[in-house]
């Protein structure tokens, strides 16, 4: 209850942060991007490891090469076991709100623009455990604030219309003061108003 609690609390800040920010920020452009990932690794017949996740990001340009970007993906991994004669399957959705600013390293009318870009994000994680189809456990969600940081670049097809490419980075909280460095390559289509 306190984790739920806990979440909402997070996605109204995040909504009041970009609400507030929009009309403060005299952006000169705002950029809408939508991209996806997906990645399989099988070792084996049995043995596999397959994720997939939808990223949607809403960027405010400001003094021309910075950005304020509100992001939320959504994403989902499966990973396939064999443990003796049994099939052990590990289901996780995570969902990860995230706040950055960007730096772009070129013109906006460019072809290439690359970018560099820094911020925080909330991570909730929630795993499934089965056996053989059968539900052995469903753990609690996990929820963290980590540090992210990333690169990427866009490629302007037109003047409003581009590709963006972008690698990211989060580090994670895993217990016991430990993090681990999460990341994902994103591809996806950006449009500018």
């Amino acid at each position: 209850m306190q984790t739920k609690k806990f979440n909402h609390q997070m996605h109204f800040l995040f909504l009041l942060l970009a609400l507030w920010v929009a009309p403060h920020a005299h952006a000169l452009f705002t950029e809408v991007s939508v991209s996806y990932m997906q990645k399989k690794t099988s070792f084996d017949a049995y043995n596999y490891y397959s994720s997939e996740s939808t990223t949607g990001s809403v960027s405010f340009y400001f003094l021309e090469r910075l950005a304020l970007e509100m992001s939320y993906t959504d994403g989902t991994s499966v990973r396939e076991e064999k443990v003796g004669t049994n099939r052990q399957t590990t289901l996780q959705k995570t969902q990860v709100i995230g706040s950055d600013l960007i730096w772009v390293l070129a013109d906006r009318k460019a072809v290439f623009q690359p970018y560099l870009k820094g911020g925080a994000a909330q991570i909730t994680r929630k795993q499934t455990i089965k056996i053989d189809d059968a539900l052995v456990e469903t753990l609690a969600p996990d929820v963290a604030i980590a540090p992210s940081y990333g690169l990427g670049c866009r490629f302007a097809i037109t003047e409003t219309f581009g590709l963006k490419l972008s690698y990211d980075i989060w580090k994670t909280p895993i217990g016991n003061g430990a993090t681990t460095d999460d990341n994902a390559i994103k591809a996806g289509l950006s449009w500018i108003f």
